[in-house]
């Protein structure tokens, strides 16, 4: 099963009854929680949404990087796709 929004959209519809009921919580590695928070599929490599923004900054960064060019950006605005699956 591929760790796609739709996989675990479907996922956690199914299990949503016992999910509120008991309480359970997620155990997952960082590429499912940034599908879960609804970020684009772009950017799950780079993990700054834990704390709500994105960064470029090759002169702060301990490696230097080849990043791609961004094709907008709007500040403000969060590098999310879809809506959240998980409060």
């Amino acid at each position: 099963m591929k760790e796609t929004y739709e996989t675990l959209k479907h996922m956690l519809s199914s299990i949503e009854f016992e999910y509120s009921k008991h309480s359970w919580h997620i155990c997952a590695d960082l590429k499912v929680i940034a599908v879960l928070v609804g970020l684009q599929a772009g950017y799950t490599k780079f993990f700054f949404f834990l704390c709500q923004w994105d960064s470029r900054d090759i002169k702060k960064h301990y490696m230097q990087k080849v990043w791609s060019k961004r094709q907008f950006l709007i500040q403000g605005v969060k590098n999310e796709e879809n809506e959240k699956l998980v409060a």
